[in-house]
């Protein structure tokens, strides 16, 4: 591994210095338990280091397949990046919390209870039942909600597509004007943040924004990700 050029990579990913020292640290103990140089790494020595992980260690492999993500993209290795990203994907499915929709930040719960009644609680029921104007507008009539309401559940169940989106962030990013993920696509982390402070400082909003380090994977995630919802 080029343990210096690894660094700046991740630096100019944004990552801080304590995250940086994670991953290089976490491809070392994979280099080390295969005896291996990085670039002599097979799918199969993947397998062998997840089932170390999952079965004799009893944890979780995804954190050391995350790090290993990041160290293909940086040598654009894209074959072992594909496989790898295909474990974390399996293991992420297996154990991700669908977001409920009644956890959103100030949206309006008597809309929540309504949609609950008709099988709707969370973020993908929202977008199978509300992603074209048509259902919006039966939603409409069928639970006596507004369909902008509807729509602004949609619009928030849409932006937690890009993952690592919580409440209150996901409340912001609307607000802000960041309705689709395709909007967050267009800007970098630095152009994203300076774009939150000045909203911030421009209304009322209360709360924190992001560093421009924790924008990022946000973005990337966006740009590979299409328009569904219909306007």
């Amino acid at each position: 591994m080029n343990e210096e050029e690894f660094r700046n990579y991740l630096k100019k990913k944004g990552k801080k210095a304590e995250v940086i020292d994670r991953n290089v640290l976490a491809v070392r103990k994979f280099t080390d338990f295969l005896g291996k140089e990085i670039h002599q790494v097979a799918k199969k020595d993947v397998d062998s280091y997840i089932e170390e992980i999952e079965k004799k260690q009893k944890k979780s492999a995804k954190g050391a397949l995350y790090v290993l993500m990041n160290y293909y993209k940086f040598s654009e290795d894209k074959e072992m990046l594909s496989y790898v990203a295909k474990q974390r994907e399996e293991r992420t499915k297996k154990t991700r919390r669908i977001f409920p929709l009644k956890e959103f930040f100030e949206v309006n719960q008597e809309h929540v209870k309504k949609l609950a009644t008709v099988g709707i609680r969370n973020v993908e029921q929202m977008l199978e039942a509300g992603k074209t104007i048509e259902q919006r507008n039966q939603l409409s009539q069928q639970l006596s909600i507004p369909e902008e309401g509807i729509l602004t559940l949609v619009e928030l169940s849409d932006i937690t597509r890009i993952g690592y989106v919580k409440s209150k962030l996901a409340a912001l990013y609307h607000k802000a004007g960041f309705d689709t993920p395709t909007k967050i696509a267009k800007y970098n982390p630095e152009e994203l943040h300076a774009y939150f402070v000045k909203f911030t400082e421009e209304t009322s909003w209360e709360g924190m924004v992001p560093n421009p380090s924790d924008l990022v994977h946000n973005i990337e995630s966006a740009k590979k990700l299409k328009d569904i919802v219909e306007k």
